[in-house]
């Protein structure tokens, strides 16, 4: 049986490695990227119907796996349907929108909603007919860096039905 010093300083030495091994983990200090700074891309036509801005916000990192974006949908303006391999969470931070699922009907969004897209699940979102739509994206990336698999135009028909 060993004394209770000993067992004392045995764990004063865990704790003390323990702590070490953290602090070698952390990084050396925060970062903060103005707004000013942050670039404004267009939304290509490849992937939306409309004029939509995206303002880049966060990428990749070693602790967390999801890049932000500002995405802002001028009124009539959507994605194409898509899925994500790892899913989404978007945050209605402007107006109003539609987000639909594959054979489901389309719902409205509006300022403070949270939306999440599973893995694999077929949707779109974009702006309502008469408002347009800001929405915060965070979105889940894969080992291989891919977060967005892109589909077809969501139709000028599906849009109309979904605006009803």
């Amino acid at each position: 049986m060993f004394p209770k010093s000993f067992a004392l300083v045995t764990t004063l030495l865990l704790l003390t490695t323990g702590v070490q091994a953290m602090e070698n983990q952390l990084p050396a200090s925060q970062t903060i990227k103005k707004s000013s700074e942050q670039p404004v891309i267009e939304g290509s036509d490849k992937n939306f119907t409309g004029s939509v801005a995206i303002k880049p916000l966060t990428s990749v990192t070693d602790g967390i796996n999801a890049p932000s974006a500002y995405v802002s949908f001028n009124a009539n303006s959507r994605s194409f349907w898509h899925t994500h391999p790892k899913g989404q969470y978007l945050v209605v931070t402007e107006g109003e929108g539609i987000v639909q699922e594959w054979g489901k009907p389309a719902e409205k969004i509006a300022v403070g909603d949270v939306i999440y897209c599973p893995p694999g699940i077929k949707h779109w979102h974009g702006a309502s007919g008469h408002s347009a739509m800001t929405h915060l994206a965070l979105t889940g990336t894969d080992e291989n860096g891919h977060n967005v698999d892109w589909l077809e135009p969501v139709t000028d028909e599906q849009f109309k039905e979904a605006n009803h």
